[in-house]
């Protein structure tokens, strides 16, 4: 079962990346690509498209999320950034070939929001333990913007055809995360 749902979410990254600016994938063209028939699809493994993505979403941030929660939340404030370098960027860097499609496609341009409001939310439920950060905007804000930042480079990283392994990556992500965009002018 598991071998099969492999083999359609393949189809689907094949298939996004044929066409980068595609936004919808039919059933059809999932079966076909991943030589399947479309009642296959739909009676052993996803009724629609739509759950395919949460599929891949799940699969990709269900460990992500939790080593995030159990291990980097634990950490104080200061010390965030090396927690995700350390715990986080090598389980985003097992998932980069799907990743890299997500990210570099339009396939499913609900993935940078999913990731945008759970990580927002579960921060700010953080940060109400902590002292409030040092910004001239909201926290609400600040986090947002934050989690932008750290979207963009992790991005950005997977984003390349063959991404740096993380333990090089993290020391550029630590620099990136601690310096203003303006000082790299």
């Amino acid at each position: 079962m598991k071998e099969t749902r492999e083999m359609i979410i393949n189809a689907v990254m094949r298939l996004a990346l044929k066409n980068k600016e595609r936004t919808h994938l039919t059933i059809t063209e999932i079966a076909t690509e991943a030589g399947l028939s479309r009642q296959a699809i739909y009676q052993k493994h996803f009724k629609n498209v739509a759950e395919i993505f949460e599929y891949i979403h799940v699969t990709i941030d269900e460990q992500i999320l939790k080593t995030f929660e159990q291990k980097v939340l634990t950490l104080p404030p200061s010390e965030l950034y090396n927690g995700i370098a350390s715990y986080i960027l090598p389980l985003v860097y097992q998932h980069r070939e799907w990743l890299r499609v997500l990210y570099s496609t339009n396939i499913d341009l609900k993935w940078r929001r999913y990731l945008q409001t759970k990580y927002s939310t579960i921060t700010l439920t953080y940060l109400a333990k902590h002292p409030p950060l040092n910004s001239p905007l909201s926290q609400e804000k600040t986090v947002k913007l934050l989690t932008d930042h750290l979207l963009s480079i992790i991005s950005t990283w997977l984003s390349d055809e063959l991404p740096m392994h993380p333990k090089k990556f993290a020391p550029l992500f630590l620099t990136l995360m601690t310096h203003s965009p303006r000082s790299f002018f």
